[in-house]
């Protein structure tokens, strides 16, 4: 499964899903995000039966990446229950989005 498209309505149903989502703030201007990109379309077919994938795009969701104070792109966030658990800002790798991934949801 592939990531989804986020916008307010579905961002609130979303991050109170019994399933961890990883939410990635982004922008098309932005080429550090379309770098990695591909990356985080690989990461949420392998790891879709542990959490859900999703991408907020803040130039067409301003009010999400405000009330999430999301303030530098691409940021991934990892919410479960409702909250925010963890975040990185612009990873580099593959490997280092599944690190990610891996110690935030030991906490």
């Amino acid at each position: 499964m592939t990531s989804i498209n986020i916008n307010k309505e579905k961002f609130g149903q979303l991050i109170h899903k019994e399933k961890p989502v990883l939410v990635d703030f982004w922008a098309p201007w932005c080429g550090y995000c379309r770098r990695i990109g591909a990356a985080y379309e690989k990461i949420s077919e392998e790891y879709s039966d542990i959490l859900i994938a999703g991408k907020v795009n803040i130039d067409e969701e301003p009010q999400i990446a405000e009330a999430e104070k999301i303030e530098i792109i691409p940021t991934l966030v990892l919410y479960r229950d409702g909250k925010a658990i963890d975040s990185i800002v612009a990873p580099e790798s593959k490997k280092m989005i599944e690190n990610f991934i891996n110690e935030a949801l030991e906490k």
